[in-house]
């Protein structure tokens, strides 16, 4: 009897025990204090969960941005003009309010540089907290995305209208989602009114209007602006791209977690969608996969390249290159050059020399610059360089 009551009593010290490690898990405390404790952890990428093992029963917890995520306070800041400036923005994700972190990529244009879902920025190429969730091509935020979301068949119909039937639910199997693969189907609704058999929601527009899901051009344009060409190139660029692999549409299961990075763009393929494949060896723009792939969500910006206009009168101005620039920038104009006059983001003018169709800017510190020519011809041209 003795011994009964004293398993008793070690029973009640380990439930309490339990329930501490479980409040601990719902801070942001939970990572660091259980690296000193017996409990057995299971993190699995499958679920995006961590288990933790009380007492025989399993207690599963998801991180989220809210709960693991940034909680400095953000005033919707945009980065400043150079590239990796970073800011912040606010908006409403799964239903919970998140702050993520913005930055001014290579391409002088303004992207997340988080994965939808994730709870922070990431610290390295496997950082699990970073992954963040995997739409399917032409869906939304309805909680499909996450890593641990059930399965289902497809909805009838088999395009956005049919969604409101299997929300939440990731859709496998045969037919595929959204099978018809027409060139002609878009995925930049702003709102779930907006659904139709042929447009779908962006999920990106949950930041605000001026957000939007990537276009092939937009990823081929950062990833030849930040030299990404592999995941440890991808994680080193100013968006701290992660591996966070992908969930097939076939039954579900995940593949290359931690080791390939995809993320869709707004573009159809004739395979279904086209995201950025992010290889050992390659980074490729124009991947295609199925709608039902589960991949990668980043946001961009791109309305808010520049705080500074840019002209584009006819053909007076042929070319401007190398754009970005490491110093000489070459002009080939369809007039004579009277002025040349650049400006920092500030609208503060800069230093330079022009001499033989060349400005020299290798003096100035990198970031983006309005370029003002003044022709003969009286037109005046403006562009954005970007100097690295």
């Amino acid at each position: 009897m003795l011994t009964m009551f004293e398993n008793l009593h070690y029973a009640v010290r380990k439930m309490k025990t339990g329930l501490m490690l479980f409040m601990i898990a719902g801070s942001g405390l939970y990572a660091q204090q259980l690296e000193h404790l017996d409990d057995v952890q299971n993190v699995s990428a499958r679920g995006n969960s961590v288990g933790h093992m009380i007492l025989g029963n399993t207690v599963n917890y998801s991180p989220s941005s809210s709960l693991l995520g940034n909680n400095q306070p953000c005033n919707n800041t945009d980065p400043g003009g150079n590239p990796g400036d970073v800011g912040c923005v606010n908006f409403t994700y799964q239903g919970q309010q998140v702050s993520y972190t913005t930055v001014r990529g290579g391409d002088g244009k303004i992207w997340l540089q988080q994965n939808l879902g994730s709870a922070n920025v990431a610290i390295a190429v496997g950082d699990e907290d970073s992954f963040g969730d995997l739409f399917q091509w032409g869906r939304w935020d309805d909680g499909h995305q996450l890593r641990n979301s059930p399965l289902t068949a497809a909805p009838g119909p088999n395009n956005p209208s049919g969604l409101s039937t299997v929300q939440g639910a990731f859709i496998t199997g045969s037919p595929a989602w959204w099978a018809g693969f027409l060139a002609t189907d878009t995925w930049n609704a702003t709102n779930i009114m907006d659904a139709k058999d042929e447009t779908s929601v962006d999920p990106c527009k949950a930041i605000g209007p001026d957000w939007k899901m990537p276009s092939q051009s937009e990823w081929a344009g950062i990833v030849s602006a930040e030299g990404i060409s592999n995941p440890a190139t991808a994680y080193s660029s100013h968006l701290k791209l992660p591996a966070g692999g992908s969930r097939g549409s076939g039954n579900g299961d995940f593949s290359f977690v931690g080791q390939r990075g995809y993320f869709w763009s707004s573009d159809t393929s004739g395979l279904g969608g086209k995201y950025l494949y992010i290889g050992n060896t390659i980074a490729n723009a124009s991947a295609g996969a199925p709608r039902g792939q589960g991949a990668s969500v980043r946001c961009i910006k791109p309305s808010s390249s520049l705080g500074i206009s840019e002209t584009k009168p006819g053909n007076s101005i042929a070319g401007l290159y190398p754009n970005p620039t490491n110093g000489t920038l070459y002009i080939k104009a369809g007039s004579n050059i009277e002025n040349v006059q650049v400006t920092n983001t500030l609208g503060q003018k800069v230093n330079i020399l022009f001499s033989n169709d060349q400005i020299d800017m290798t003096a100035l510190p990198d970031g983006i610059y309005l370029v003002e020519l003044t022709l003969k011809n009286g037109q005046s041209v403006s562009k954005k360089v970007i100097k690295k």
